[in-house]
């Protein structure tokens, strides 16, 4: 892992800008993967609709908590390798492993097993998305102090990402496919563990292949329970003052707006 991310004028050369879009396609690969999926909860393994709601809500709430958790500790680790590469290797990791074994469900099971199963190993998988996701985003924003560098850097992995969106629907085929697989729950089982390799080797690529500098030396705060409790102090009143921003607010809304309108109607598009 290299250490050296100077470059003239904050420009980043295109090889990094890929290898962070290759990261953002396993970002958006593996949820676009769970919507895909989950429709053998309830066709084949005959979940509940409280059942599937609450396997749906109850990992998304823990990882809205560890999200402001993991920010604090990413921020302020003291590393050689800086502040975010390794724990964007460790994330591609528990993510590779835990989205192969969630969907190890048997109908012969019962109901109820693969309910507890399923919630319990989606905690951690949202576990090693949040230990991924939020030291790769911030990552994107240290590339470069450039901002125009910047907007070119989230523009190009933003191109890559969106592939997923292109490609998981197509699973759908694959899956209903009976010369391929006799039933929904056989497919999942089997290409879980084909995704599941293929987006961790892809989460793992910025973490070898963008560099950064060590922070062994920086003044960060400590990484300790007080440290995390006083951290959420400064995001509330972080909060409260970007809130009183007229035309942050409407940006806020319009975003919160489209973007569970559109997660909302693609969990209906398998059944339309």
């Amino acid at each position: 892992m290299s250490d050296n991310n100077s470059h003239p004028k904050g420009l980043v050369p295109m090889g990094q800008k890929i290898a962070f879009g290759i990261g953002m396609l396993a970002n958006q690969m593996f949820p676009a993967m769970l919507g895909i999926f989950t429709v053998v909860l309830i066709q084949n393994l005959g979940f509940a609709g409280w059942m599937l709601g609450l396997v749906s809500f109850l990992p998304k709430f823990y990882d809205a908590i560890l999200d402001l958790i993991m920010g604090y500790v990413s921020d302020n680790t003291r590393s050689k390798w800086g502040r975010r590469r390794q724990y964007v290797l460790t994330g591609a990791v528990i993510l590779g492993v835990s989205f192969a074994f969630m969907w190890q469900l048997y109908a012969s099971d019962g109901v109820t097993y693969n309910f507890i199963y399923f919630l319990v190993i989606s905690l951690f998988f949202y576990t090693g998305l949040t230990i991924f996701s939020i030291p790769y985003v911030a990552m994107g924003y240290e590339m470069s102090d450039n901002f125009h560098e910047r907007t070119n850097i989230m523009a190009t992995a933003q191109l890559i990402g969106q592939l997923a969106w292109v490609i998981a629907p197509w699973f759908w085929v694959i899956m209903a496919d009976k010369s391929l697989f006799p039933s929904g729950d056989v497919a999942v089982r089997t290409l879980a563990v084909y995704v599941a390799v293929a987006c961790a080797i892809m989460a793992a690529v910025p973490a070898f292949f963008i560099p950064s500098k060590s922070t062994l030396n920086e003044n960060y705060g400590s990484i300790s329970f007080k440290g995390i409790l006083n951290s959420f102090g400064e995001i509330k009143e972080g909060l409260k003052a970007s809130v009183e921003i007229k035309p942050f607010r409407k940006l806020c809304i319009a975003t919160f707006l489209i973007f569970n309108a559109f997660n909302t109607t693609a969990g209906f598009s398998y059944f339309i």
